[in-house]
């Protein structure tokens, strides 16, 4: 179920950027809204899910564009947030924390995301980012 994808696009000045797609499944932790326009949403992972949350460390300083799969519904977009913190517990469950602007996310679709307190409290997210690699570790790898 967890898929990581990559793909390597080369740009003028010798970076390249790479499309970084990770799935993970978690449960619905909230979200608030500031009077700035400021969105906070908490999701929350269990420790079979640690190694997709690690990943997610590579998405820092970069837009997140994240797509929530909802048991029997169809797949809605979220918005486009930043990863503001990413908290792993001693038995190896996480808290990803993330924070965007209204302007940039469907408030509505969020407020579609299952409570804890429902039947399917678990559901299937897809963050999506355009990550900078430099010249030097593509050409460390290519070696």
């Amino acid at each position: 179920m967890r898929k990581m994808r990559r793909s390597l696009k080369k740009k003028e000045g010798q970076q390249s950027k790479m499309n970084l797609k990770i799935k993970e499944v978690v449960s619905y932790s909230g979200h608030s809204l500031s009077a700035n326009g400021s969105v906070n949403l908490t999701l929350k992972a269990s420790y079979s899910e640690l190694t997709s949350t690690i990943k997610l460390m590579q998405m820092l300083n970069n837009d997140v564009s994240i797509k929530a799969k909802i048991p029997n519904g169809h797949p809605m977009k979220l918005g486009a947030f930043r990863i503001k913190q990413i908290q792993v517990d001693g038995d190896g469950e996480s808290k990803i924390k993330f924070n965007g602007l209204n302007d940039y996310i469907e408030m509505d679709n969020l407020n579609l995301l299952p409570l804890n307190t429902e039947e399917t409290k678990e559901f299937v997210i897809l963050m999506q980012a355009e990550i900078e690699e430099d010249e030097e570790e593509t050409e460390e790898g290519e070696n």
